[in-house]
């Protein structure tokens, strides 16, 4: 099992606030960047911690100096992003990173529940038998229930005209 490091969560968070980098941060306290990366998931999921704005990536610099203003302007033409809110392009929406470790969790997690739904669809059918059951008794229960309401209203008649 891995060794848990402690950390001052509270001077954890006022360093995010004032932009330190996680791996500072994590130098800082030695733990992992991926250990400061949680706590600042945490706390932007609390609403303690505003997410950092993304950008685009900035365009790679023509290469060579031999590249002509007519040559760079095309190219930024061509990489240029669309404005944001333009018909072709939706705005941008924050993607949330994940660390290797996280993503191998979820892809086992995937797995595992890939593993159940044949049990599961056994169970499924199992319970779908135990409802129809349920259903067809209540269905007999009123048709005895009218029956008796019937012969009761037959008798009170019997009884009435005699």
């Amino acid at each position: 099992m891995a060794r848990k490091a402690i950390v001052d969560r509270a001077a954890v968070l006022e360093m995010l606030k004032q932009g330190m980098t996680s791996q500072a941060i994590a130098d800082r306290f030695g733990v992992s960047r991926q250990a400061i990366d949680l706590h600042r998931k945490q706390f932007t999921a609390a609403g303690l911690l505003v997410p950092p704005q993304r950008h685009a990536p900035a365009p790679a610099p023509a290469q060579g100096r031999a590249a002509s203003r007519e040559q760079r302007g095309e190219a930024q033409s061509q990489i240029s992003p669309a404005a944001p809110g333009s018909a072709d392009m939706p705005p941008l929406s924050p993607i949330p990173s994940l660390s290797l470790d996280q993503l191998i969790d979820l892809i086992i997690q995937a797995f595992t529940a890939l593993k159940r739904i044949p049990e599961l669809e056994k169970e499924f059918a199992a319970l779908r038998k135990s409802y129809e059951a349920a259903l067809q008794q209540i269905q007999e229960l009123n048709e005895r229930e009218q029956k008796r309401r019937e012969q009761e209203l037959r008798w009170l008649r019997a009884r009435v005209n005699r």
